[in-house]
């Protein structure tokens, strides 16, 4: 039997001695809680990845919007734009947050939303567009921005990669263990050029505490409750979370992210390998690379999904779907349900493989060759 192949990279193949060691002096060091040096590093250096220029570090790329949404103070029922073809926790922060969410399809092949499919979509309620970087591919933002009205705020889902979007409003990102770069397992960042929208959502990150971490005294009593000097650290204005990550999780990711232009080539070289090993396969279809994308793994579609998969398996190759589909067809969403046909469509027949920096490839080569092998046997 031929070793595992994983749709993402497994224990070790994500990282070695640097982040280990980075770890340990930060225990070494005594900073635990994330608000010290290497924090405020990973926040800079992520966030201009991005062209931002404010970064908060956070537990997950799931709290990441969240707090992006909830920075945005927008009124209950407010119509937010987002996509059908999606993961839960893109839409799941809308109605989280009392809004109201409006669903545009995708593309074959792409993944993601095109202008089009988007603009048709708008209306002169839309306040915010949300839209995920699904799987690392990436919708048009620079058209999106030049189509819609100035004030709608685009928001960008990149839980999946690391891209330049200058013209997005919002960004986040997600520093889960299968993804471009981990921070050790978890973590997130919600990133933007606004620092009113920066302060409030550390506010609703911290447990919704008008403070911050300043130990001067006098700066710290300014306010008062009722007549009451009170210390900020304690003083509440939102209703907020835990949402805060760790100096050791941000000690990690910096180590990962001096590697990210090697963990970038690796990912692509197994990706291109898929492209070319598959290309005369007519009976799957193959991802659009618009981009030149970190895909967070590689897509596909097969009518004959469960056959393939059930295969691929049994082979010792890890398989997933492709997140949500559709993802109003779900049972917590199915108020929303709606038909939309390549969502559909990516919901019946979409599945991901691993491409990412764990594999060689002579790994690719050994499942492309079970590709083949299957649809020779039919």
């Amino acid at each position: 039997m031929h070793k595992k192949i994983w749709y993402a990279p497994n224990q070790k193949e994500a990282y070695g001695d640097e982040e280990i060691k980075a770890v340990v002096d930060c225990l070494n060091d005594g900073w635990l809680a994330g608000f010290g040096p290497r924090s405020i590093a990973f926040e800079k250096q992520v966030s201009a990845m991005f062209g931002k220029k404010y970064g908060l570090f956070v537990n997950s790329g799931s709290s990441a919007i969240l707090l992006g949404l909830n920075a945005l103070n927008l009124k209950p029922g407010s119509e937010v734009l987002t996509a059908a073809c999606t993961f839960s926790t893109t839409l799941a922060p809308i109605i989280q947050c009392g809004l109201k969410p409006i669903f545009c399809d995708v593309e074959i092949g792409t993944y993601v939303s095109s202008p089009d499919q988007v603009c048709e979509k708008v209306t002169e309620n839309t306040k915010v567009i949300i839209l995920p970087n699904l799987i690392g591919s990436k919708p048009d933002w620079a058209e999106i921005r030049r189509r819609v009205r100035p004030d709608i705020i685009l928001f960008e889902d990149s839980a999946d990669t690391i891209t330049l979007t200058p013209d997005t409003d919002i960004s986040i990102t997600s520093f889960y263990s299968s993804h471009l770069i981990t921070a050790g397992g978890s973590g997130g960042m919600v990133m933007f050029n606004d620092e009113k929208l920066l302060k409030r959502a550390t506010m609703f990150r911290d447990w919704g505490r008008i403070g911050d971490n300043s130990e001067d005294v006098k700066t710290r009593f300014e306010f008062s409750i009722d007549g009451i000097p009170y210390d900020y650290k304690f003083l509440y204005g939102a209703v907020g979370y835990n949402f805060k990550s760790s100096e050791m999780n941000a000690a990690f990711g910096l180590v990962q992210l001096s590697r990210i232009e090697e963990i970038r080539f690796k990912r692509k070289t197994i990706f291109n390998r898929y492209l070319e090993n598959l290309k005369d396969t007519p009976e799957i279809t193959l991802p659009i690379n618009t981009y030149d994308s970190d895909w967070l793994a590689i897509p596909f579609m097969c009518k004959n999904r469960m056959a393939l998969l059930t295969f691929l398996e049994e082979n010792n190759i890890q398989t997933r779907v492709c997140f949500a589909g559709n993802v109003t067809r779900h049972p917590v969403y199915r108020e929303y349900l709606e038909t939309f046909p390549n969502s559909d469509r990516i919901m019946a027949e979409g599945f991901l493989l691993g491409a990412h920096h764990g594999m060689v490839v002579e790994d690719c080569d050994y499942v492309c060759d079970k590709i083949k092998e299957f649809f020779l046997m039919k």
